[in-house]
């Protein structure tokens, strides 16, 4: 019987049918019905975020507006609506410049230009204030800051904007009460301060005893009531951004020692000294002297005031942690517990009934820590019944 051959063998080995088994009518439907529920649902998803998104920004008090990055608007809640007297459809489409006064139109076609090509943000992510465009073509103030969309393959914007006409209104009232602060009462009181001030030294004489008392008690309130106003008005300046700081290099113990000078005389009333203690000669700040003159009047002059009779105040100038530490200490009551966390609050005083010298605006401490907070530094103090009470003033060392 004869072999087959070879050829007459198949030696291809065979592939395993498909567990799955060849696509049926029945599973393509199946699969095709799935595909269509899970896009309904992403459909569903995507509408109700939206649709909560735009709840949210149609209810916010600020006006929203998007734009794309060629700035032109593509959404416009109702806020904005109110903002600038515009209705949505009449916005969506349009350059969102035409809200903005012609100052500022020129500069934000020249920052998106600029962003487009070189993807800088000078505006971004920042808080500004300038001048915008109401449909009726009034100017008026608003705060705006300018956010990135996330959006995948786009490149969009969200500004919020904010009408901020009030508090420019308000500002502007604040300064005219300094400015009539300073000039109806602050002026007539000093010149009758000069007036009891000549009387008193006994210009036309000496006086009765009596009158002499009285004149002394209505000088004394005239000087308490310009020290209120003072204060008051040096706060206000500082609230609104109106005080002046004049900053340049300047050597600390210079300032240190005229203070020192120039209010040993109220020193000498309360039967109180001061003495510099530590020196810093070769340390130097970048501040202004002036303002500077004012925190060492303050915290001299306090403590003078709680230090008990023929007591020493000591003055002392040293670097502590990188920076220069200017401490006043006095030998006093020290400051009750309560009291530490509001001894830097407005119109707060401790208690001075073992002083001899109660009184004082409340506003002195508040006025030093704005003051120092203007210079980059900050101030502290350390007090106990049994140590008195030590304010530490730290600045940032100047290096020329």
């Amino acid at each position: 019987m004869t072999q087959p051959s070879k050829s007459q063998h198949n030696t291809t080995p065979q592939r395993p049918p498909d567990k799955a088994g060849p696509s049926t009518p029945e599973s393509a439907k199946k699969e095709q019905v799935l595909e269509q529920a899970l896009e309904q649902a992403l459909e569903q998803a995507l509408e109700i975020s939206e649709a909560r998104h735009s709840a949210v920004v149609n209810s916010m008090v600020d006006a929203v507006v998007t734009i794309d990055e060629r700035g032109v608007i593509e959404s416009f809640n109702p806020a904005a609506e109110r903002t600038f007297g515009y209705l949505s459809p009449e916005m969506v489409g349009q350059n969102v410049s035409l809200l903005m006064s012609d100052t500022h139109r020129v500069q934000h076609d020249s920052y998106l230009k600029n962003h487009y090509r070189s993807g800088e943000k000078r505006v971004l992510g920042q808080i500004r204030e300038l001048d915008a465009q109401r449909k009726d073509g009034s100017i008026f103030p608003i705060e705006l800051a300018v956010t990135d969309l996330c959006i995948p393959g786009k490149r969009r914007f969200s500004a919020i904007i904010r009408d901020i006409s009030g508090r420019r209104e308000i500002e502007r009232m604040k300064e005219e009460f300094v400015s009539t602060v300073s000039h109806e009462l602050r002026t007539p009181l000093t010149a009758i301060r000069g007036s009891l001030g000549l009387v008193t030294g006994g210009v036309f004489g000496e006086l009765p005893e009596k009158i002499s008392a009285l004149l002394q008690i209505a000088n004394n309130n005239i000087e308490r009531l310009l020290f209120l106003i003072n204060d008051l008005l040096d706060m206000e300046k500082i609230e609104s951004g109106i005080m002046d700081f004049v900053f340049q290099p300047q050597a600390v113990m210079p300032i240190v020692e005229k203070s020192v000078i120039t209010y040993s005389g109220y020193a000498e009333q309360h039967n109180v000294r001061f003495e510099i203690t530590g020196r810093l000669d070769a340390a130097c700040i970048n501040a202004d002297a002036e303002r500077l003159m004012q925190v060492m009047s303050n915290l001299l002059s306090n403590a003078a005031k709680f230090s008990p009779t023929n007591a020493t105040v000591t003055i002392s100038v040293a670097r502590h942690e990188g920076q220069i530490r200017i401490s006043v200490h006095d030998s006093g009551p020290g400051i009750p517990t309560d009291f530490h966390p509001k001894i830097f609050d407005k119109f707060t005083q401790a208690n001075s009934s073992n002083t001899r010298q109660p009184g004082g605006t409340g506003l002195g401490l508040s006025i030093v820590r704005a003051i120092v907070h203007k210079h980059g530094g900050q101030i502290s103090f350390v007090t106990g019944a049994n140590i008195g009470t030590t304010f530490h003033v730290d600045l940032p060392e100047h290096h020329t």
